[in-house]
């Protein structure tokens, strides 16, 4: 009897650690699954600026609100980047004992570690890019109206392996006097660059190779006084499309995958007929990841609070249409992105000093502000976490 007694308290005993062994792993999984999905709903955000380096925000996911803001980057010149596919090494604008410049950065375990920089013949660049292989790193200097490309070897930069200088003029005297190289991009065969110059109302063609030496063939005509800026492919990479800065238009153009040539197709205002639009420029142009509608940026350069943002609308043959301009809730829009989900495009508001998100609606590309907002100071550039 004290036997089945002692043995029935054992049983009891085992029943209930192994009761408590389970309870305990439900505890475990529920708060894993909660860390999952905090961790789903918050997006890291990089905001390059005018001001004194790089900082980044958290997105929330669900309300677009913008947190935690750390100043993780300090320098000069750091108003435009770019992130490597793996998202452990950006790319960014610089200046280094007052020269032009180029910097990596390391983002492995969430720190900043400046990899590499390098000095180039120019005033300072105002874009930077790289190619798909992660062999070329490219910049447009806009005051010296040139286009440099680097080697680079994971965050490493290379010596400089072409420095291309535009040439020309266009119709408009006071901003087309000469070459304005604006951005340059390697194209979806990663064989073309393509760097559009406000400044002679061309996309300049160039050929590039593993070592980052470019050569010039030629360049792709805009209409006059347009001034091209920036400019995104298709999702299927037959067709571009060309902000002009200018003209406050989008110009569409069919792309030979073969030849890399461009051909334009139709250009469209992105403002309603009978807006407003003096003293008004564009800024920054992105394609949704469907390929089916286009986003702009549009500054007001006076103090009338005409900031927007504008949807185009891409039909299958790549032709555009626009279905909306709403206000940026910032002011001077200077760069717009879209999240990795593809629910909020977020506005670095310069002047303002601060970034918005806007939430997208996927069917009809629309866009509506959140409410949200973060403080940066002179905030020109942004990037998403990979």
């Amino acid at each position: 009897m004290l036997r089945f007694r002692k043995a029935g308290k054992d049983l009891s005993f085992r029943l209930g650690f192994v009761l408590l062994i389970k309870g305990m792993k439900k505890i475990i999984c529920a708060a894993v699954s909660l860390i999952g999905i905090f961790q789903a709903q918050s997006t890291l955000v990089y905001v390059g600026t005018g001001a004194d380096g790089i900082y980044t925000l958290e997105l929330n996911e669900k309300t677009g609100a913008l947190s935690n803001r750390q100043h993780v980057v300090k320098g000069e010149g750091m108003g435009f980047q770019e992130l490597n596919k793996k998202g452990s090494i950006i790319f960014s604008t610089y200046r280094k004992a007052g020269k032009g410049a180029v910097a990596a950065y390391s983002l492995e375990g969430g720190e900043f570690t400046e990899v590499s920089s390098q000095i180039y013949d120019g005033r300072g660049l105002c874009h930077v890019s790289i190619d798909a292989n992660e062999k070329v790193l490219f910049g447009a200097d806009y005051g010296g109206g040139k286009v440099v490309s680097f080697p680079i070897a994971g965050g490493r930069i290379g010596v400089v392996a072409s420095l291309m200088q535009h040439k020309g003029s266009s119709v408009n005297k006071k901003r087309q006097e000469g070459p304005h190289a604006h951005s340059i991009y390697a194209g979806p065969d990663n064989k073309f660059a393509y760097a559009p110059d406000l400044g002679i109302d061309q996309v300049k063609f160039y050929a590039f190779d593993a070592k980052g030496k470019l050569t010039d063939k030629g360049g792709f005509k805009s209409i006059p006084g347009s001034g091209p800026r920036h400019m995104k492919f298709g999702k299927d990479g037959s067709h571009a499309y060309v902000l002009n800065e200018l003209t406050l238009t989008v110009t569409g153009f069919s792309r030979d995958r073969k030849s890399g040539v461009l051909t334009m197709k139709n250009t469209v205002s992105v403002f309603p007929s009978g807006a407003e639009t003096e003293k008004i420029s564009c800024s920054e142009i992105r394609v949704s990841q469907d390929g089916k509608f286009i986003y702009t940026a549009n500054r007001d350069l006076t103090e009338e609070g005409r900031d927007s943002l504008t949807v185009l609308s891409v039909a299958q043959d790549g032709s555009l249409k626009h279905l909306e301009t709403t206000p940026a809730a910032v002011w001077i829009p200077r760069n717009i992105n879209l999240s990795p989900s593809g629910d909020w495009l977020l506005v670095a508001g310069q002047k303002s000093n601060e970034v918005t998100s806007h939430r997208i609606d996927k069917k009809t590309g629309k866009i509506s502000f959140s409410g949200k907002s973060a403080e940066v100071p002179k905030a020109m550039c942004i990037n998403f976490a990979r």
